[in-house]
């Protein structure tokens, strides 16, 4: 499956002193409405729609689009309220994962040469991995090697337990994550929106 970002297709502006600049600053309009076309009516269209309309936040800001209403009402009742940025969380989602075999063939010097979109187009991650101390290539992990890590981890004294969560996943999750650190004594939360 292809993916492509609404800022690929951004009208390119020009600047009074003649310098051509991608249009960063349009967010909306015709190359919105082109993204939403592409993905909702592609083969993943059901799929793309059924997690659009769903009682929840949005994948990629976690801003309430419908709770208990649903779909395009916000928490406020204006309805429409999705971006181009929640159809490409979802769309990113729903691609095929990685090859088992990604990480063998791709180090992390080479990883890093890629754009954000460029890393977010080779899939999904559907395995667990680690990088090593040392090593120039993630490591494929089984779940019970997670489990024994994540155990150990756990046992640690408090100030060395930390824990850090992203901004797509839900309100209840980062609810019982803060509250699995908090009865182990750790107040170390961070996630994806703290600040540098």
């Amino acid at each position: 499956m292809e993916n492509s970002s609404p800022s690929e297709s951004l009208i390119k502006t020009q600047s009074e002193d003649g310098t051509v600049h991608p249009g960063r600053d349009i967010g909306g309009g015709l190359p919105v409405i082109e993204y939403w076309a592409k993905h909702t009516l592609a083969p993943e269209g059901p799929q793309v729609w059924q997690t659009l309309l769903h009682k929840s936040a949005c994948l990629s800001c976690a801003w309430g689009t419908g709770g208990q209403k649903g779909g395009f009402t916000n928490e406020e009742g204006e309805k429409l309220q999705r971006c181009a940025k929640s159809v490409e969380s979802i769309v990113a989602e729903l691609q095929p994962p990685v090859e088992p075999h990604f990480f063998e063939k791709h180090s992390i010097e080479g990883l890093q040469q890629l754009s954000s979109m460029e890393a977010d187009r080779l899939g999904r991650l559907s395995f667990p991995a680690i990088l090593r101390a040392g090593s120039s290539h993630y490591e494929r992990l089984s779940w019970d090697e997670v489990y024994d890590l994540v155990e150990e981890a756990f046992r640690q004294s408090p100030e060395r337990v930390a824990s850090y969560s992203s901004g797509r996943s839900s309100n209840e999750a980062a609810y019982l994550l803060q509250l699995m650190m908090r009865s182990l004594g750790s107040n170390n939360l961070a996630d994806c929106s703290d600040p540098d």
